[in-house]
C-alpha cells in the first residue's frame, strides 16, 4: 500500500486502479473499526455513570479521547493515499465524503463523553432521560458496526452492501423517533434545572446527528457498491 501511494496511477490502468481502491476501502474500513471502539467505549462510559462508578467513567473518557485522536491521525493518512492515488477513481469524491464524515463521528462522540463529564461530575441523569440516552448510543454503536461490515462487503461482496445501508437506515429512523418523543419531555420537565438541561440536550442532539451522519455515508457507499456488482 506505501508504494502504490508514493506512485502516480495512471488513470487509464485499470488494474492499478482497482488495486488502489480495495486498498483505500481496505484502509477505511480499519478507520471504521476505530470509530466502532469509540462508540462502544463511549457505551461503556455511559454504564458506569449510571452505576455511579465516577472514577472509572472519567478514566474511560481518556480512552474516547484517543480513540478519537487515533481516527483523525488514521483517517488523515487514508485521505492523503485518496489524493495520491485517486485521480482515476470514479468516487474519488463520495469515499472522500466517507473519510471526512468518519472523522466527524469521532469527533462529535468525543464531545458527547464531554457533556456526559460534565453530568458525572455533579448533575445526575434523571431516569426518564437515560432511557432515551441508552437507547440512542445503541443506536449509533448498531450503526457504527454495520458501517464497518459495508464497508468490508464493498471489496468481498458488493451485493450484500444495500442490505447493510437498509439496516442502518431503519436504525437511524428508531433515532429519530427516540429524538422526537424525548426532547418535549426534556423541555417540559427539566428547564428548571439547567446545570443538567444543557448537557442532556447536548447529549441528546448530538447523538441524534451522529446517526444521521452514519445513515448519511452508508447511502453513499451504496450507491458505491450499486455500480461495484
Amino acid at each position: 500500500m506505501q508504494q502504490l501511494a508514493e506512485e502516480f496511477i495512471n488513470p487509464y490502468d485499470m488494474s492499478r486502479l482497482s488495486i488502489a481502491e480495495m486498498n483505500l476501502l481496505e484502509k477505511m474500513k480499519s478507520d471504521s473499526k476505530i470509530l466502532a471502539d469509540e462508540i462502544l467505549e463511549l457505551k461503556t462510559m455511559f454504564q458506569e455513570i449510571l452505576g455511579k462508578n465516577m472514577q472509572a467513567a472519567r478514566n474511560r473518557m481518556e480512552k474516547i479521547r484517543k480513540h478519537k485522536e487515533d481516527l483523525q491521525a488514521e483517517g488523515f493518512k487514508t485521505l492523503e493515499y485518496l489524493v495520491r492515488t485517486g485521480l482515476g477513481l470514479q468516487f474519488k469524491d463520495i469515499y472522500a465524503e466517507v473519510i471526512t464524515g468518519m472523522i466527524a463521528v469521532g469527533e462529535s462522540a468525543a464531545d458527547v463523553s464531554l457533556y456526559l463529564d460534565i453530568l458525572n461530575s455533579g448533575s445526575s441523569i434523571p431516569g426518564d432521560v437515560a432511557k432515551p440516552i441508552e437507547e440512542l448510543i445503541l443506536v449509533v454503536e448498531g450503526q457504527a458496526k454495520k458501517l464497518e461490515d459495508l464497508l468490508a462487503s464493498l471489496n468481498v461482496n458488493p451485493k450484500t452492501a444495500p442490505k447493510d445501508s437498509a439496516e442502518i437506515e431503519a436504525l437511524e429512523e428508531q433515532a429519530d423517533e427516540v429524538y422526537r418523543n424525548t426532547i418535549p419531555y426534556i423541555i417540559k420537565n427539566m428547564s428548571k434545572s439547567p446545570e443538567a438541561l444543557i448537557p442532556v440536550m447536548e447529549i441528546i442532539e448530538r447523538l441524534e446527528g451522529i446517526s444521521d451522519t452514519l445513515w448519511r455515508l452508508s447511502i453513499y457507499l451504496k450507491y458505491v457498491a450499486m455500480h461495484r456488482t
